[in-house]
């Protein structure tokens, strides 16, 4: 498997390890306490993708949710010891605006702590549920920055109800002394910017569409593709609870053919994980002082 990042502009497969019932699409119709006795399935989709990245030989960058690494530790040690990196998807997959400062800085630690005790080494890579860093909580880098992360994956320059920031950075950037936030692809036109690398966008776009995009961004763009995806998006189980048409078809349309689709856009690219993009850009990244710096 790929162990540098030698491209310039390479694709990074990175997944976000929770069960549906933690998709904020769910969450106004699944009460938080009803979430121990719901049956765990991401272990169908981890072993789907584990699959995947062996047979495609790819080191992919999964971050995981703390509550479910406190529940299975087994399977976190299963994909780092499969040559995978880990980061933190937050302990309980809050929105990052409707918490306070303190609240997220103790649902980011324990986060961290339970990825730390199941792996038994620190994580230091970090992405926000939903990309819910936006202008309004950008304080939150910085309280990650304190917290010692040095690489964040949380920024999406899009237009969405519930995150993103058209207007915000692009680019890698360096808040401090050490946290590289990368945000996340889109592809750029005309008075917008297009996301396609992941979620609904990935499992509703046709194949040539995506493989399109994903050219247009690495060969004329110059910048890495990065790729998100959930185990649950791989798994054949359909929540029984009814969002309507349009919300259902955004939550699990496409998923029967995501698995083919993902085979055919990785296979062949060039890839490393966020990490190693990271350290890769960390030296020619722009500087900022403090969050006030951010652009957008």
């Amino acid at each position: 498997m790929n162990r540098t990042c030698t491209d310039p502009a390479p694709s990074i497969l990175t997944i976000d390890v929770e069960e549906w019932f933690h998709a904020h699409n769910y969450m106004q119709d699944v009460d938080r306490s009803s979430w121990e006795q719901r049956p765990r399935r991401a272990e169908e989709g981890v072993a789907r993708l584990l699959d995947l990245c062996d047979e495609l030989e790819i080191r992919a960058t999964w971050f995981v949710l703390g509550w479910l690494a406190e529940r299975d530790p087994a399977l976190v040690r299963r994909i780092a010891a499969a040559g995978h990196e880990i980061g933190c998807h937050t302990y309980a997959h809050p929105v990052v605006y409707d918490q306070t400062p303190e609240q997220f800085r103790v649902d980011t630690q324990r986060g961290r702590d339970a990825l730390a005790d199941a792996l038994g080494q620190p994580v230091t890579l970090y992405r926000a549920a939903s990309f819910t860093i936006v202008p309004r909580s950008y304080w939150a880098l910085q309280i990650l920055a304190e917290e010692g992360f040095t690489v964040d994956s949380s920024l999406f320059p899009v237009s969405h109800p519930r995150y993103g920031n058209p207007g915000g950075p692009r680019e890698p950037f360096v808040l401090g002394e050490e946290l590289l936030v990368l945000p996340m692809t889109t592809l750029r036109l005309p008075g917008r910017n297009l996301p396609f690398s992941g979620g609904g966008y990935f499992r509703l776009l046709p194949l040539p569409v995506l493989r399109s995009c994903a050219a247009w961004v690495r060969r004329r763009q110059r910048e890495a593709v990065i790729y998100y995806f959930h185990p649950w998006e791989l798994d054949a189980h359909r929540p029984e609870v009814d969002l309507g048409f349009w919300m259902n078809l955004r939550s699990q349309g496409g998923k029967k053919d995501l698995h083919r689709k993902l085979a055919q856009a990785l296979r062949g690219q060039p890839h490393c994980t966020l990490g190693d993009w990271a350290e890769a850009q960390r030296p020619d990244a722009k500087r900022l002082a403090g969050i006030d710096a951010i652009p957008g």
